[in-house]
């Protein structure tokens, strides 16, 4: 099931479940058939969720039923509102070359509580502002969460972003909008299931940016989980080296290898990516509202935001 990339072990992940939520391998298969069940049922799906699915949206949703049976919607759902995200395929040559331009990357080995790792940090072969697109940055991140979804057995994951080699330049190119609609897809269909998140090497120069325009950006859990430093050294403390990439003085493989890695577990799931690329909901089909169709409001605001 697991790739080369990530070292899952299946032992520590149900010892981690069982502390986390009192839950056992049998809970979850139980978990796994009760939404199987009712999706087949839900003619307005455009597929029939793999078994990775089905253990998605339990374990983000801390095995609250009902509450992965609205994310497995709003999954299928958001899909056809934000195509801009969802409607990519990383083995183009558009997603190549911005996987060279950025290093984002699952790190091989999870934290002492099976937390996944995930790294970005730019090529410094491509460091000048120019190259930096953030919308495309962002799609990177969800071409991961993507993979991880089906091929993961972590229910969270910490976010570290490197900032060697940022400028001013690279920070006037951030879109607020941007960043708004990923944090919807974090809290409506991933829970989020962020515990922390790193800007480590951050230069000076841009501390007061990160934190009267960047962080006011954020909601209130992603501010209370985001820790900014001048260096990488606390990641040592938090982490180990053992965890991390070369790059910044890990044990890990650096970051350009790593996201090599990356690209082949993308082939591997090529055919996948490409029924994603295309999943779209039929409203027609629908038996009921959807019960989170607040994310429906938000897109509404944003098509206007867009228009104006």
């Amino acid at each position: 099931m697991f790739g080369d990339l990530l070292q899952n072990d299946n032992d520590r992940f149900f010892k981690q479940l069982y502390k986390d939520f009192q839950r056992s391998e049998k809970d979850l298969v139980e978990c796994i058939g009760i939404i199987r069940k009712w999706s087949e049922a839900q003619k307005h799906f455009p597929e029939k969720p793999s078994d990775g699915l089905l253990r998605f949206v339990i374990l983000y949703n801390k095995f609250s039923i009902e509450t992965a049976k609205q994310k497995l919607d709003t999954f299928y759902t958001i899909r056809s509102l934000m195509p801009e995200f969802f409607k990519t395929h990383p083995l183009t040559e558009e997603w190549i070359l911005q996987r060279k331009i950025y290093y984002l990357v699952p790190l091989p080995k999870v934290d002492d509580e099976n937390i996944r790792i995930i790294y970005q940090k730019t090529n410094p072969e491509y460091k000048d502002a120019k190259y930096f697109n953030f919308e495309k940055n962002l799609v990177l991140f969800w071409h991961v969460m993507q993979y991880l979804v089906e091929n993961d057995l972590c229910y969270r994951f910490h976010f570290i972003c490197d900032c060697s080699g940022f400028t001013l330049g690279h920070a006037a190119k951030m879109n607020p909008l941007s960043l708004k609609k990923s944090q919807i897809i974090l809290e409506k269909v991933f829970s989020n299931r962020m515990a922390s998140l790193h800007m480590v090497n951050l230069p000076s120069i841009l501390e007061s940016f990160i934190n009267n325009v960047f962080k006011p950006l954020l909601n209130a859990k992603l501010q209370d989980r985001l820790q900014v430093s001048s260096s990488a050294d606390n990641l040592f403390k938090i982490f180990g080296k053992k965890r991390l990439p070369k790059d910044v003085g890990g044990e890990q493989k650096p970051l350009s290898q790593l996201s090599d890695m990356l690209t082949r577990e993308y082939k591997k799931h090529e055919v996948r990516f490409f029924q994603l690329q295309n999943l779209t909901v039929n409203e027609s089909l629908r038996p009921a509202k959807l019960q989170n169709d607040e994310l429906l409001g938000y897109y509404g605001s944003f098509k206007k935001l867009d228009i104006d």
